[in-house]
């Protein structure tokens, strides 16, 4: 395992251990971890510790929403990445616009994770700005869509060169949504003209690949196993005709490209919010929501180290059989 280049200050959440329980008890409201099988997955994926780094200043009730959101989602990349072996992608394709839809209001089959989603889209969105609930709605939208547009390139073959990977991998990392949550705990919402100029774009995009090129490293063993293929390190392999160690190496040299665009632009960021003549009060929220992302490339890293969620011992027993962690309860409702 490289050093990975992550120069920020580690914070975690000190409402963590409220917050999960929280988590927890709608959870089990919600019936996302119903069997033993599934409720030891979420419990080795660690989503509460994952978002008590995502949004280490956040109060309660906002890390609370937040660790919903990220317990609902690694169900969802759990079941499509891994319980869906066939990877049908008319079936996928069908899922991923009906959760789609949700968010648009438009009514789903009854599942778990659908009536969860339609649950909790209606708790996040009551009270915010109609440009805000837009910005979230896209980059959620993004990420689920990525494992829609993974199946299609499985079903005929076709292995994509890095760059086009990394095109979506800053999407389906999750980030995006996720920093896109962080906006509520601020004291106003970012204008649109701060929040897509083309500063804050690629400081959000260069610490979603950060993150992203963090998690394939730490998830190769895993889904080289399970079959899945779209990874970075796996990518490189085979590009490349290089040994998994020399890909790693690759992949951590992006990390530390990525770190250093984000601590560029961390440095010069307070002079271009004084030079576009923001109010005092934006330019605060503004730095204040930037910085949240440089942490969350530290916090990250010390979260994949920490969680057994990549551990491949649940995938390895003496039958040599996978039958998944989560009741098929998604795709068989798009079927």
């Amino acid at each position: 395992m490289p050093d990975f280049h992550a120069p920020f200050p580690l914070e975690r959440n000190p409402h963590l251990q409220e917050a999960s329980k929280i988590m927890w008890e709608w959870i089990d409201l919600r019936g996302l971890a119903a069997t033993p099988r599934a409720r030891a997955r979420m419990l080795n994926t660690g989503a509460d510790l994952s978002g008590a780094y995502v949004w280490p200043r956040a109060g309660l009730d906002m890390l609370s929403l937040g660790l919903k959101w990220l317990a609902l989602t690694f169900r969802i990349d759990d079941q499509l990445d891994e319980d869906d072996p066939d990877e049908q992608p008319g079936s996928r394709a069908r899922c991923i616009e009906e959760l789609c839809g949700i968010l648009h209001d438009v009514p789903a089959p009854q599942s778990p994770v659908a009536d969860a989603l339609h649950e909790l889209w209606k708790e996040t969105r009551t009270g915010r700005p109609a440009s805000w609930q837009r910005v979230f709605v896209s980059d959620f939208e993004a990420f689920l869509r990525s494992y829609a547009l993974e199946a299609e390139l499985k079903a005929v073959g076709r292995i994509p060169e890095l760059p086009e990977y990394l095109g979506w991998r800053m999407y389906s990392v999750g980030m995006p949504w996720l920093w896109d949550l962080d906006e509520l705990r601020l004291p106003l919402h970012l204008p649109d003209s701060v929040r897509n100029c083309q500063t804050m774009s690629t400081l959000r995009q260069a610490g979603s690949l950060h993150i992203a090129l963090v998690n394939d490293v730490f998830s190769v063993e895993r889904e080289s196993i399970t079959g899945y293929p779209y990874n970075a390190v796996s990518l490189t392999m085979q590009a490349q005709g290089c040994s998994l160690q020399e890909a790693v190496d690759q992949v951590a040299g992006r990390v530390t490209e990525h770190a250093q665009v984000v601590s560029r632009i961390l440095e010069h960021l307070p002079t271009e919010l004084r030079r576009r003549q923001l109010p005092p009060d934006v330019r605060t929220a503004a730095l204040d929501h930037c910085e949240n992302i440089a942490l969350n490339l530290r916090g990250q890293l010390v979260w994949h180290a920490s969680v057994r969620r990549y551990a491949i011992t649940d995938i390895t027993d003496i039958t040599g059989q996978w039958a998944g962690n989560y009741p098929d309860d998604l795709l068989r409702q798009a079927g």
